[in-house]
């Protein structure tokens, strides 16, 4: 009866302690934007530069779906970056369901498209003017500089996202980021339906 009752309090335990570990082990929004906020870029090297996106791009690639769309790419620490640093980390975790989407993007009427991307437009000012206090009212942030420059706006409207991120250069990949991000967060949080029209 006594070794019975320690195998029952053994096995508690030790699935006790599995719970533990897998919570901490969880990647959340909230330990990837902990880890983002610790990388003082100034003071690392380019290859130490390299590994930390990596490692940044890692953590977001294991989020979950919920987790993810809790997360927003924090603009004023990507302009940090430089150009080719922007599109290494850009093409790190964004998911081939995301490339998948931009090509099937590309096949919708373009009155469908020029929609889409003004609610992305609408929806990336909106969670700029939550982080900061005074954004503009044209797609840029507080200091002034577009989010999306109006030369850009064009070329995506004009050439599309998928053939400008497909052939873009470090510098176009860098400056689509925040809006690949936001048709990104559109996809998974279900505001965005790539099969529907």
């Amino acid at each position: 009866m006594l070794l019975a009752f320690g195998a029952i309090v053994l096995v508690w335990l030790l699935a006790w302690s599995g719970y533990v570990i897998s919570r901490q082990m969880k990647m959340t929004a909230e330990k990837v934007a902990e880890y983002q906020r610790s990388l003082d870029f100034s003071k690392l090297s380019a290859a130490d530069r390299r590994k930390a996106l990596k490692t940044l791009a890692e953590r977001i690639n294991a989020l979950s779906p919920e987790e993810r769309q809790k997360w927003h790419l924090d603009l004023a620490w990507f302009a940090q970056l430089t150009d080719a640093e922007k599109a290494y980390f850009l093409d790190a975790f964004m998911p081939g369901e995301m490339k998948q989407a931009l090509k099937l993007f590309e096949s919708w009427p373009k009155e469908r498209q020029q929609k889409e991307i003004d609610q992305a437009f609408k929806e990336l000012r909106s969670h700029d003017a939550r982080k900061r206090p005074n954004p503009l009212a044209d797609a840029s942030g507080t200091n002034g500089t577009p989010i999306i420059t109006p030369e850009l706006d064009q070329k995506i409207r004009t050439m599309g996202l998928n053939a400008l991120y497909s052939q873009g250069s470090a510098q176009t990949k860098a400056e689509l980021a925040p809006l690949l991000m936001e048709v990104q967060h559109q996809l998974e949080s279900g505001q965005l339906s790539i099969t529907g029209f």
